[in-house]
């Protein structure tokens, strides 16, 4: 062992020494296995890595693949819902609430295969489409998701946006990325009594504008916040690990950086900050 308390790995080995040579000796080896422990360990580590990156590879050529064969399905179901709206407003005042939640799921529909034909862009060439947005205008476009993510888990999600609201963003990724925040939060609370989520922005004038998803759950350790974001990385029962992973992407193609740290209610918060200019979001 160490002086500073590392545990040393080594090797020792004894062997007798010819009577000719020295009649009843031994000779003992001590060796320092530390390197080469590093080096197996470095080895390992290599492998694990290499494995990964096969992995990805394969599902973004499956993502691609999906991209192009879900487009199809999705607009005839929009278009399906259009038709199924026409015939319920027909039907008078009784139809109003079904043509309501139809108008709802026709929203949702359009915005998923705008989510595949973003992704599918981001992925083929890294292109993003930036343009002016209110965060307040982001938010509530997602109001009916997080209503249901709420309903289904009984886990009230509150969203308090401050003023001063305007940055440059690709809105239905910055959206994207805040769904799945906040469907790590309600998993993360899920089964909890008083289990709560919080969505929150915050104006830091031209430094940018920040935006936070916290939770009053177990929050996550600090020896485990540096491998939240490697892709694969789950602790979900079928999770595929990626919701993190395509999140800090989606942050960082905005020139930001997705923090984790501890929540003021005890559990986790996720934090990222949008930019006010085209300049700052491609620097």
């Amino acid at each position: 062992m160490k002086a500073n308390g590392d545990v040393v790995p080594m090797t020792l080995q004894a062997a007798l020494l010819p009577d000719q040579a020295a009649p009843e000796h031994i000779v003992v080896s001590l060796a320092d296995q530390g390197e080469s422990e590093a080096a197996r360990k470095r080895a390992r580590d290599l492998q694990t890595q290499l494995e990964q990156v096969w992995r990805l590879n394969s599902l973004g050529q499956m993502a691609a693949t999906l991209a192009h064969e879900l487009n199809q399905p999705l607009t005839a179901a929009a278009v399906y819902l259009h038709a199924g709206h026409a015939d319920v407003v027909r039907s008078g005042p009784l139809g109003d609430s079904a043509g309501r939640n139809l108008d709802l799921a026709k929203t949702q529909i359009l915005r998923a295969g705008e989510i595949i034909r973003r992704m599918r862009d981001l992925i083929a060439t890294g292109s993003r489409s930036f343009s002016r947005e209110h965060v307040q205008s982001m938010i509530d476009d997602l109001s009916p998701v997080f209503s249901l993510i709420s309903r289904d888990s009984d886990v009230p999600i509150r969203c308090e946006i401050d003023a001063d609201d305007l940055v440059v963003a690709d809105r239905v990724q910055v959206q994207q990325a805040l769904t799945n925040l906040v469907r790590n939060a309600v998993d993360a609370v899920g089964g909890q009594s008083g289990g709560a989520v919080a969505v929150t922005g915050r104006s830091f004038g031209v430094e940018g504008y920040e935006l936070t998803v916290e939770d009053n759950g177990p929050g996550i350790p600090e020896a485990e916040r540096a491998h939240v974001f490697q892709p694969m990385a789950t602790t979900k029962s079928g999770g595929m690990g990626l919701g993190l992973s395509v999140t800090r992407a989606i942050v960082e193609s905005h020139g930001g950086q997705l923090i984790v740290g501890r929540s003021a209610q005890g559990g986790a918060a996720f934090s990222f900050r949008l930019p006010r200019t085209l300049e700052a979001a491609a620097a």
